[in-house]
């Protein structure tokens, strides 16, 4: 004999007495038509009976389904809301482009929604790169810059130095990046980051009150402690220091004189962030004087300080000439990838972006070859090119297997294979 419980979870009564009666009918065959109509009567109950009890099965299944259908449609519509961040320089709105540049005498406050702030010393170069929900990209040309990062879930803050890339969810520290020296140091006083560099084989996890200094001149990494929060480093910040130059001249007539013009101090200029003085200069005698007669150094300073200003159309003439007229410069061959960058925003195809860093790699063999080699990833995956993407990512890491895109790159590889 069996047991059975209604809907409310006590036996059924009923259900216990038809339990009986069949197993004392099945023992039996029925001999009469009264017989035979009980045990059709009785069938047809137990019938009825499983049936319902597979509805309310259904029933609740179907329930837990819906539930948990709608908390993932739920947590997933409340995290599309998430708002993108939003910063302010100086109190500010954002400049074009997002370069900052800092006087030489003065500091520059990004001030982040979420309550995250940047503060970047004076004679400063960088460019807030991209804003999201889950944090910002933000690129150090040179000096230096103080980072207080507000802990968030899945938030994600990344702080690109040269050819250096620090990983950052919440936490405070100060980075620096002397391109003149090829020299990167970072002071950890609060969180965890991890560093990816060049020259220290895997990503370097860092925890409160280490530092870590890296050269690639050498090729020497050194991680220590600090031995306290935030070191000394206001008093020397390692900003770009440029060739020795000839005593910067008094401004010269507008009218230039036949032939090439002599340095006027515009890379002198550069180092202190006076990229607004380099191109009035400029304005006042004319850009296309400039671009055909100014000699390496000024034609150099004028793209770059094109670039900061977001005057992209006359730093991408700035880089053309100088690749056109000093072609067999270390510079012109920069000027290939920094024109690589000038088109990544392009909203018609990443044809030209490409185009450049395949030149630059073509033509370097340095260390920024690692780089261009992870933008280039970058651009492909961005525009949905995975094909052309997973083989870049699978040379970068052949090449490059702890550089500064290969956790981006194995993440790519991870996803295709996930897909197939």
């Amino acid at each position: 004999m069996s047991s059975r419980s209604s809907g409310h979870g006590s036996i059924d009564p009923a259900a216990r007495v038809a339990d009986f009666v069949s197993a004392q009918v099945d023992a039996s065959s029925p001999t009469n038509s009264s017989d035979r109509e009980f045990v059709r009567r009785l069938a047809t109950f137990r019938r009825t009976r499983r049936n319902k009890k597979r509805r309310v099965v259904g029933l609740t299944i179907a329930a837990t389904l819906i539930a948990g259908g709608t908390a993932g449609w739920r947590f997933r519509h409340e995290a599309s809301l998430t708002p993108v961040l939003t910063y302010r320089a100086d109190n500010q709105a954002p400049p074009a482009g997002g370069y900052i540049l800092v006087p030489e005498e003065s500091e520059s406050l990004l001030a982040f929604s979420d309550g995250s702030n940047v503060r970047m010393a004076a004679r400063t170069r960088g460019r807030v790169v991209e804003v999201n929900s889950q944090g910002a990209t933000v690129a150090l040309d040179s000096g230096k810059a103080s980072v207080d990062i507000v802990p968030r879930p899945h938030a994600r803050w990344i702080f690109e130095a040269g050819p250096f890339r620090v990983n950052v969810h919440g936490t405070s520290f100060t980075v620096a990046w002397n391109p003149a020296a090829a020299v990167f140091e970072v002071y950890l006083s609060r969180g965890a980051i991890s560093v990816a560099s060049p020259v220290a084989g895997p990503q370097i996890e860092m925890r409160a009150g280490q530092s870590l200094r890296a050269n690639l001149r050498d090729q020497t990494v050194t991680l220590g402690t600090t031995g306290r929060a935030v070191p000394p480093v206001t008093d020397n910040p390692p900003v770009a220091t440029p060739s020795p130059e000839p005593p910067r001249e008094a401004p010269a007539a507008p009218v230039e004189p036949a032939g090439r013009w002599s340095h006027r101090g515009w890379m002198t200029a550069l180092a202190e962030n006076r990229a607004a003085d380099i191109l009035a200069d400029a304005d006042r005698r004319g850009p296309a004087a400039a671009l055909k007669r100014a000699d390496s150094d000024d034609l150099w300073a004028l793209a770059n300080a094109a670039r900061y200003a977001g005057r992209y159309p006359l730093a991408e003439q700035a880089l053309g000439a100088h690749r056109t007229r000093f072609p067999s410069s270390a510079r012109s061959r920069e000027a290939a990838f920094l024109l690589g960058r000038l088109h990544e925003g392009d909203h018609d195809g990443p044809a030209d972006a490409l185009g450049w860093y395949d030149r630059y790699l073509a033509e370097s063999r340095g260390a920024g070859v690692s780089d261009a080699l992870g933008r280039k990833m970058t651009v492909l995956q961005r525009w949905n090119r995975r094909t052309e993407a997973l083989t870049v990512a699978r040379d970068y890491l052949r090449r490059f297997p702890h550089g500064t895109y290969a956790q981006a790159a194995r993440a790519l590889i991870r996803s295709s294979t996930a897909a197939q």
